[in-house]
């Protein structure tokens, strides 16, 4: 984060660093970031649902909805769109639209891993083992590798008895994070 904070007038290091300051839980700082990075010349498509995101995550909804439509139809293309518009649904309590919008991000992104985890996660809590289970495998299919998904994956895997799948699952989450 230090790194990427001194770097100016580059819209790739502006991008990364917004991603930086929301993995470290600082998401106004991170949507100033997309916002300075659509404006360095980084996709501004791209920029602007990210933004839309980090906003959410303050809070704001309202504003993380209009920011997330004006993408207009550029972005309503992307999977992006749809996991940031499942989010705000989730966040407002509307389950069933939210699992439409992440089951379209999937659609239009086999490997949305966020999408995938959230979708798994609706499911586990409803019941839908079986389906948790696919989209929490579907997630890990390819890096980087969530521990969230890790971790309810080898929790589903030992309520089914499948113990060395699940220890599998642990042993990988301890070796990131002991």
């Amino acid at each position: 984060e230090q790194f990427l904070a001194k770097a100016k007038n580059d819209g790739t290091a502006a991008y990364v660093h917004g991603l930086v300051l929301m993995s470290l839980e600082r998401p106004a700082d991170a949507a100033a970031r997309f916002a300075k990075a659509a404006e360095q010349g980084f996709d501004p498509v791209e920029c602007k649902l990210k933004e839309a995101g980090a906003i959410r995550q303050t809070g704001r909804l309202d504003e993380a909805e209009k920011t997330l439509r004006g993408t207009g139809t550029e972005g309503a293309r992307r999977a992006e769109y749809s996991y940031q518009m499942g989010c705000i649904l989730a966040d407002r309590g509307d389950t069933y639209g939210a699992i439409e919008y992440f089951e379209r991000a999937v659609d239009m992104d086999p490997h949305h891993a966020q999408a995938l985890f959230r979708l798994a996660g609706e499911n586990a809590l409803y019941g839908n083992d079986n389906e948790a289970i696919r989209h929490y495998e579907q997630a890990l299919s390819k890096p980087p590798f969530h521990l969230g998904a890790l971790l309810n994956l080898g929790l589903l895997y030992e309520d089914r008895g499948n113990y060395p799948a699940a220890a599998f699952c642990f042993k990988r989450v301890l070796s990131y994070d002991p």
